[in-house]
């Protein structure tokens, strides 16, 4: 398998929190992981990456969980 996406990245952070999980929180963890740059652009396009990937879903209040299954 390749490297992981963002994507994949919120997933995996999400399923080992067993719940919501904070976007900015989230956001965050994906960077560490990634080793990417905590710049206000980095983390837009990390949040749209978030946003269209089905596996995931915004509760409100700025919490993400996984889409049941």
């Amino acid at each position: 398998m390749g490297k992981k996406s963002e994507a994949d990245w919120a997933y995996t952070i999400i399923e080992e929190k067993n719940g919501p999980v904070f976007v900015r929180d989230l956001i965050e963890e994906i960077i560490k992981c990634m080793n990417k740059s905590e710049d206000p652009k980095t983390m837009a396009s990390i949040y749209t990456r978030i946003n269209i990937d089905n596996r995931l879903v915004h509760i409100g209040e700025g919490y993400w969980v996984l889409r049941d299954k």
